[in-house]
């Protein structure tokens, strides 16, 4: 994937119809300070028809939307060479379908399919890997699945960026709080744009 430029084109692309229920904007849009600090800060309160829970898994899955638009992978690895970006599910998250809207939306070029792991040893065939927090425990033990590897991790509970993950979307008072380890993602041969570390609580400082 090719890096992407920090100037955007005035018009955004034509927004895609409504889902019944849900509260995020999606389509192409684009990415601004003022859009994504919305993800980050919209209120942790139900939307219609909602409880505040799933509504919490909705923004978090705004927000993981937007920063695989904005990661570059390495030109010798997938997605560069395939037509999807393989974002897996591990763990036990309570709303998995709130994550998957993601499915078939398209992002830099690529489908994302959406897939729930059932094996550990699955997450090396993917380009993103959402780590529900059940999985805590043994974050060790992932880690060393994905080392090395062109894999950007997600996770959602305290201290996973300092444990080695790369972002990490935690529920702060009333928002969502992004952290991410900027040396992870080296390590991972995987870029993030500035426009995100400069939204995010970058770690180790």
């Amino acid at each position: 994937m090719s890096p992407r430029s920090t100037k955007r084109p005035a018009a955004a692309a034509p927004k895609a119809p409504a889902r019944p229920g849900r509260c995020l904007p999606w389509g192409r849009a684009v990415l601004t300070p003022a859009l994504f600090v919305f993800l980050l800060i919209c209120p942790l309160a139900p939307c219609h028809a909602q409880t505040a829970t799933q509504h919490e898994y909705e923004l978090k899955a705004g927000v993981l939307y937007h920063i695989i638009d904005y990661v570059e992978w390495p030109k010798d690895s997938p997605p560069d060479n395939q037509s999807s970006i393989q974002i897996g599910l591990l763990g036990q998250i309570p709303y998995p379908e709130a994550l998957e809207v993601l499915e078939g939306k398209t992002v830099q070029g690529h489908k994302l399919v959406v897939k729930r792991l059932a094996d550990l040893s699955a997450a090396a065939d993917c380009q993103v890997l959402f780590i529900g927090a059940s999985e805590k425990p043994r974050l060790s033990e992932i880690m060393a699945e994905v080392k090395n590897r062109p894999v950007l991790t997600v996770g959602e509970v305290a201290g996973f960026a300092e444990r080695g993950g790369m972002v990490n979307l935690v529920s702060g008072q009333n928002r969502i709080v992004m952290e991410i380890n900027r040396e992870a993602v080296g390590r991972a041969r995987l870029s993030i744009s500035s426009q995100l570390l400069k939204l995010a609580r970058v770690v180790p400082k």
